[in-house]
């Protein structure tokens, strides 16, 4: 299948945590791995969540002047089945071009600015990638940034449609058995199902560390 090359990008705590264990969102990467992050950002052509993040944390999705001098502005996609995105949402607003991506009609009337594309669903009601990765090779993507949440990347993960995987392991403990974590979906139901990957690079940044895996 002819796709844009997909690239996962996270920050966890050492014990793969992502957010507190009620849900709330707070910082886990160093300003080094920020830095990093917007600049990845600023490299690809669209990023992409899920409408889970696009609820809990309104991330805007754009890149700041602050990080990366004269920035491109990647399409910002959302994954939202049942098109629950709010109108007043960041990651809608004017700064950049935005996709709401749905498994069925969607009546919400956005601005100029957010095109709404119907995809279909895959057993779980979730979108189907496989057809979403087309849709974006045909309209030129031709590398998408994954940032979220655990659900998303767990999708993307399953399907075997990541080709780079990058974490932020930061020096910190959050716990808790029902915490958030980088891959929040259904999991694996026996060894034979196990995603395996290969270490690319680790290197120090910050406080923390950085670990790049590709697919085996």
């Amino acid at each position: 299948m002819k796709r844009p090359y997909v690239i996962v990008n996270c920050a966890m705590s050492a014990d793969g945590k992502i957010a507190l264990p009620n849900g709330t969102q707070l910082r886990i990467s160093c300003d080094e791995d920020i830095e990093r992050m917007y600049r990845l950002r600023n490299e690809s052509d669209a990023v992409l969540v899920g409408i889970g993040a696009v609820l809990s944390d309104n991330p805007r999705l754009t890149v700041k002047e602050k990080y990366v001098k004269n920035p491109h502005q990647p399409l910002r996609i959302v994954l939202d089945s049942k098109c629950r995105t709010p109108k007043d949402s960041l990651v809608v607003n004017q700064t950049a071009k935005t996709c709401v991506i749905t498994a069925e009609k969607c009546d919400t009337k956005f601005e100029d600015n957010v095109e709404v594309i119907e995809c279909a669903a895959d057993e779980e009601g979730l979108i189907d990638l496989e057809e979403l990765l087309d849709i974006l090779c045909k309209r030129g993507i031709k590398t998408l940034m994954v940032e979220g949440g655990g659900t998303v990347i767990w999708s993307f993960l399953r399907s075997d449609l990541v080709d780079d995987l990058y974490i932020y392991i930061a020096p910190i403990i959050i716990g808790g058995k029902l915490t958030p974590t980088m891959t929040d979906g259904s999991g694996i139901k026996s060894e034979d199902e196990l995603i395996s990957l290969k270490i690319a690079d680790i290197k120090k940044l910050g406080k923390g560390i950085l670990v790049q895996y590709k697919r085996l």
